[in-house]
């Protein structure tokens, strides 16, 4: 029995011996600095805290708003005049509050005060009425041969262009919702089947509207293309009335990019913002797009409002607007035969 307990004590001696000379060892490699905080496994401290993910909730108990990087660059709202921002806009009863401060009604509000307010811009003191539109033919913006107009729009309502025909001028009129092929009308109006657009398409699929009810595909141009191919490059155009539903907008751009404006001596548009298109969040884009044209000098001579529809899920403005360009500077050359489209087998356009 003493002998166990004298082999006891001796185990005992062992292991704190051990324990002091392994405390010993540990004590001077830390010293030493062969052994520090980062030799040791990270499970046996508390982590470092993550960087918090703004997509996600923060980690506490109340509701959080989730950050969601913007799909798109906001354009500011920039009215066409800086004064307008005094001005005071009516309030109606069947639009919400909050509507009123979102971008797209900002710049729906300032581009209908502009038509309302400032529908003249330029005072013509001599407006003519050709069909369903106007001409000012004031001697600075006089019509006269050989002048050139292109209307874009007709469903079936040649007045415009037969009236512009007898004025003496060329007219080429463009729509193919009509569903019709070339040809020329007793008045010398030459129709073609042929779309405005942005960009060229021979194979476009329109959007429906109340023109256009089936599947159809059309062929579309630009107008600096569709000048080319009729042999009108070198030539200004004396009168250019578009109504294409609310394509105007990528239209006026293009124009823009390609120069035309600038050889346009009247402007006939009528303006499209309906329920559904184009988006509302491109309307601060539209709004600068509308001043644009007053900027370079495109001034009102009538404004012809459709009656509105502010209710948001209903929002509709329309108006008819004739522009004289009062930087014109003509630059008119002689007529040339009409030239045949180089790529007009690529594109199927037809026969202009």
């Amino acid at each position: 029995m003493a002998g166990s307990c004298n082999g006891y004590q001796h185990w005992i001696k062992y292991v704190v011996v051990v324990t002091i000379l392994m405390t010993c060892l540990y004590v001077t490699l830390y010293q030493t600095g062969y052994i520090n905080r980062t030799n040791i496994p990270t499970t046996f401290f508390i982590p470092e805290p993550k960087p918090i993910n703004k997509t996600e909730p923060l980690p506490n108990k109340q509701t959080q708003l989730k950050y969601v990087a913007p799909t798109a660059t906001l354009v500011p709202v920039v009215p066409v005049v800086e004064s307008d921002w005094n001005e005071t806009f009516p309030v109606y009863d069947d639009v919400p509050k909050n509507i009123y401060k979102t971008n797209w009604w900002m710049s729906a509000a300032f581009l209908e005060w502009d038509l309302k307010h400032r529908g003249i811009d330029y005072q013509c003191q001599d407006i003519k009425k050709v069909g369903n539109w106007w001409i000012c033919i004031d001697e600075k913006y006089v019509i006269k041969k050989p002048c050139l107009v292109y209307s874009f729009g007709i469903a079936n309502d040649f007045s415009f262009d037969d009236d512009m025909a007898e004025h003496g001028c060329e007219v080429h009129s463009f729509d193919p919702s009509m569903k019709r092929n070339d040809f020329t009308r007793p008045s010398s109006v030459r129709f073609h089947a042929l779309g405005l657009s942005s960009y060229t398409d021979d194979k476009f699929l329109p959007r429906k509207d109340i023109y256009v009810h089936d599947n159809d595909t059309w062929t579309i141009m630009t107008l600096n293309l569709i000048k080319t191919a009729l042999g009108h490059k070198e030539r200004d155009i004396d009168v250019l009335k578009i109504d294409v539903e609310g394509h105007e907008w990528a239209v006026i751009e293009n124009l823009f990019e390609d120069k035309i404006f600038t050889h346009v001596k009247q402007f006939m548009l009528e303006y499209h913002l309906f329920p559904d298109w184009p988006s509302k969040s491109d309307y601060s884009k539209l709004l600068r797009t509308y001043k644009k044209l007053h900027d370079i000098g495109y001034h009102k001579f009538v404004t012809a409002m459709h009656p509105c529809t502010h209710i948001p899920e209903q929002f509709n403005i329309q108006a008819d607007v004739a522009y004289v360009n009062t930087k014109y500077i003509t630059s008119r050359k002689k007529r040339r035969p009409l030239l045949k489209l180089k790529k007009r087998k690529r594109l199927n356009v037809g026969k202009f």
